[in-house]
């Protein structure tokens, strides 16, 4: 493995994961809402978004990556509904708290989690447009591929996990008294849901 590439490559991931992004809202949306377990499951669905994405770049996938200018819209969509209806449940808890115990269903935050890395621009555009000029020539491309995305996979959950985990603390915190956690994690989980359709709609090809 070549090792100047290796460090421009951790140096760059370090800078890219310290951005929140969908992934992070999600989590921390779902922190809020079910406790640090919730977060977890979030980043493991991310997690599995990640291989996707570097499955496709180490394997050079052309013909997948032109699919995903059809397929990747529609999984935005799909993916922001469900995130939206999870807000509505967050909102509906907030209101009926007796009547509509809160639903932790942890496939589904799983792959929202999924969903939510998997068709996000920014990591699409870091995993095909960046990652392969890490990867060099002379040493073996699957083992450079492997090192570096489970390299990722790290620091993006620890990164995901301290911007939940540490939000979740200081909300609890400060805001317990008089702000309810659920109508805190409905909005938030309201606002990666739009995100997420209105991305997917105008990624839609015209013809």
């Amino acid at each position: 493995m070549d090792v100047v590439l290796f460090l421009a490559f951790l140096t760059t991931t370090l800078m890219f994961v310290a951005v929140p992004g969908p992934s992070v809202a999600f989590a921390t949306a779902q922190a809020l809402r079910n406790g640090p377990r919730a977060a977890y499951i979030a980043v493991a669905g991310d997690a599995l978004g990640t291989m996707v994405h570097v499955a496709v770049a180490v394997g050079g996938l052309t013909v997948l990556i032109a699919l995903s200018e059809k397929v990747l819209p529609v999984l935005q969509i799909v993916g922001g509904c469900f995130i939206l209806f999870m807000a509505w449940q967050s909102f509906r808890q907030a209101t009926h708290p007796k009547d509509n115990p809160p639903m932790k269903s942890d496939a589904g935050t799983f792959w929202a989690g999924f969903f939510a890395c998997v068709t996000n621009p920014k990591a699409i555009v870091f995993f095909v447009a960046l990652f392969p000029a890490f990867i060099s020539p002379q040493h073996n491309v699957l083992l450079q591929g492997a090192v570096y995305g489970a390299v990722f996979i790290v620091l993006d959950a620890i990164s995901i996990l301290a911007y939940a985990l540490l939000t979740r603390a200081a909300v609890k915190r400060a805001t317990s008294r008089w702000l309810n956690v659920d109508i805190l994690s409905g909005l938030g989980l309201t606002g990666v849901g739009i995100a997420m359709i209105v991305k997917g709609y105008r990624a839609i090809p015209s013809d």
